[in-house]
């Protein structure tokens, strides 16, 4: 999937490596708290999206874990602090990869689309509940299916 990247300027390519970021901020954030516990689980799963996602767009995860904690770091402290404005500029640049999706190969839009929807329920699941452990929270559950970002190829 990275020759994909090569069709996309580069704030695009950014917001694709950034989307699992943005996720995690937006689904572990929704209770205007992000823990470390959080952060954590958020980090093991882009690692191991490197080796269990499909061969197609396991480049990609790989090219994010490189650097993933970074990426998440600097997103956190760059976005505003409170939960509604932070939630507008998520919102807002996670609907920005309907259009980049369009300049990609639809088969593998679609799988990465598919992929940031697991990590997604991932991240809810993991971030709330008895423990942290299986309970999404009403606040999660708004966003837990991207109803930001359009399936590139829905009927695949």
């Amino acid at each position: 999937m990275l020759y994909q990247l090569e069709k996309l300027n580069e704030e695009e390519k950014e917001l694709v490596l950034n989307a699992p970021a943005y996720i995690t901020i937006l689904i572990a954030g929704a209770d205007d708290d992000i823990t470390d516990a959080e952060i954590k689980r958020s980090l093991e799963l882009v690692h191991i999206k490197t080796y269990s996602e499909s061969i197609d767009i396991r480049d990609i995860y790989e090219k994010i874990d490189t650097d993933f904690e970074s990426r998440l770091s600097n997103l956190i402290h760059k976005l505003p602090s409170t939960l509604e404005e932070r939630e507008t500029v998520v919102i807002e640049a996670l609907s920005k990869l309907n259009a980049i999706f369009r300049k990609m190969d639809e088969r593998l839009s679609h799988k990465y689309y598919l992929s940031l929807l697991n990590f997604s329920a991932f991240i809810a699941r993991a971030a709330g509940g008895v423990f942290g452990i299986e309970r999404v929270s009403f606040r999660e559950e708004k966003f837990v299916k991207l109803p930001m970002i359009q399936d590139p190829n829905p009927v695949a």
